[in-house]
């Protein structure tokens, strides 16, 4: 494991919080009450805020370098949860072909990423989907898009006075929240 992956990346900021509310108003309009959900990836505030929060799912993370880790298919999920992570992988289609063990037909899975133009493309990210790259990966693993909802990526309001791409960020910048199942 790369070390400066390893370490917990969360820093509460003003877009952190944003980004999570509407994560949060998203789920509870997707998901029912109690329902089990793997969430991809390090338990995280998002993870505690569903915890916390009216649904009261059961939560399961998973553990490990996503890019070579194993899933048992003797456990189902009601839900799968794969927030602000997929971009940050070397390999993507290996986590979503290990995914789709513990995926019935009936199964939701939520990817959430964020969606920039091309010259605000971060260098924190192994990869930029964009709807076209995302369509073909889901494609090759065997998974369809059910719907896609955008929603605004809020940022403090001085921040986009500080220089041209932040400009740009008010324009071009988004979240992604895709709905994928089992392809039928």
């Amino acid at each position: 494991m790369i070390p400066e992956l390893a370490q917990t990346p969360y820093q509460i900021t003003i877009q952190l919080e944003d980004a999570m509310s509407t994560t949060i108003k998203y789920l509870n309009r997707k998901v029912r009450p109690h329902s089990s959900i793997l969430d991809v990836g390090q338990l995280n505030p998002l993870t505690e805020l569903l915890i916390n929060g009216n649904l009261k799912p059961q939560i399961t993370n998973t553990e490990g370098d996503l890019d070579v880790f194993t899933l048992r298919d003797d456990v189902k999920y009601d839900y799968i949860l794969y927030s602000h992570t997929i971009e940050h992988q070397f390999n993507p289609l290996h986590t979503l072909l290990e995914l789709k063990k513990v995926m019935t037909d009936k199964t939701l899975m939520f990817i959430i990423l964020p969606r920039r133009g091309k010259l605000l493309w971060c260098k924190g990210h192994f990869h930029e989907i964009d709807d076209y790259r995302m369509k073909l990966l889901l494609e090759r693993s065997g998974l369809d898009i059910v719907s896609l909802e955008t929603y605004k990526a809020w940022r403090p309001w001085y921040f986009y006075f500080t220089g041209f791409k932040p400009i740009l960020r008010l324009f071009l910048e988004y979240n992604a929240y895709y709905e994928v199942r089992l392809k039928q």
